[in-house]
């Protein structure tokens, strides 16, 4: 910390209580007692109605009141970031109030430092439910943080859902937290387009020490468009199940229709076998409607489940 942050610290610590010690400044900052003598008297001459009391400590005049706080960029980000998160969480009246706050702390920033802010809020973003903490994850998200600000291109060891581990070459544009789950939205060069990526897939991020002109349209406050597939699936959902359906309703949904036997949600994964996990979680609740293909693949990967059970279950009784 250099001296002019410090002396700012220090001021702070003696608004926000009546008496400070100076061995505790001290220690707080590291730094010689002879120092923090130094910094009083700097603070003094500077204007500020800073008292010494013996056996008490330092504290400020009554009545002294600071200048409006000077935010740094992480700091100003952090605040905002936390605002846009609550807007998108509550009611209409705090979602208001989390937007005048937003708006007032964005007009008290230099214009440096409101440019630098902005880049933060188009390269990170908190969406739906809030995450467990995950300190395997820190180190990792203070690399792909850098990279985003350093705008460095990454070699990804990735590990997708389906198929063998890999390596992507990307240049990485922004940080989500959707659901609480930590994605790494990045233009990928294997796929030549932008491409999210789950940061538990990842066993392993180098950069690349090169550097790549960021994509100007891109920011992470625009809603990505939905996954959608090519191909539409139909799903029927008993009344014993559809309002849990509906809760845990899975990536590519479209709508749904009201159907004499309860709701046929409509579906357009990626991939079918996205969709397979979610359908056969259901039991007997979730029917296929369409397309027949899956129909065949949820009967015979049920059909294979139930075979394995039935052989577990006779090797019990052998």
């Amino acid at each position: 910390m250099n001296r002019t942050d410090r002396l700012m610290a220090i001021m702070l610590e003696l608004q926000a209580r009546r008496y400070v010690r100076g061995a505790d400044l001290a220690e707080q900052f590291e730094v010689s007692l002879r120092t923090i003598y130094r910094d009083i008297l700097a603070l003094c001459e500077a204007g500020v109605p800073v008292v010494s009391t013996p056996g008490y400590g330092y504290m400020l005049t009554p009545g002294y009141f600071l200048p409006p706080l000077m935010l740094t960029p992480d700091e100003a980000g952090s605040l905002l970031l936390g605002a846009a998160f609550v807007a998108e969480q509550v009611d209409a009246p705090y979602k208001q109030a989390a937007e005048t706050a937003r708006k007032k702390i964005e007009k008290l920033l230099p214009d440096g430092v409101r440019q630098e802010v902005e880049f933060v809020q188009d390269s990170l973003r908190f969406m739906g439910r809030p995450m467990a903490r995950d300190p395997s994850l820190e180190v990792r998200l203070t690399v792909l943080r850098r990279a985003i600000f350093n705008r460095e291109v990454l070699r990804l060891a990735y590990h997708a859902r389906h198929g063998e581990p890999g390596v992507r070459d990307v240049e990485p544009h922004g940080l989500i937290c959707m659901g609480g789950i930590w994605l790494l939205a990045a233009y990928c060069r294997a796929r030549r387009d932008m491409r999210s990526f789950r940061l538990d897939r990842i066993d392993e991020v180098t950069p690349l020490k090169e550097r790549f002109a960021r994509r100007q349209d891109y920011s992470v406050r625009v809603a990505p468009s939905p996954p959608y597939g090519p191909e539409e699936v139909r799903v029927l959902c008993t009344p014993e199940v559809v309002r849990w359906a509906r809760e845990n309703r899975p990536l590519g949904f479209v709508g749904e229709e009201e159907h004499p036997e309860g709701v046929v949600m409509i579906i357009r994964p990626r991939e079918r076998r996205d969709l397979l996990p979610w359908l056969l979680s259901w039991g007997a609740g979730v029917r296929v409607l369409s397309p027949p293909a899956l129909r065949e693949q949820v009967r015979d990967t049920a059909a294979s489940v139930a075979t394995l059970y039935r052989r577990d279950g006779e090797a019990a009784i052998g």
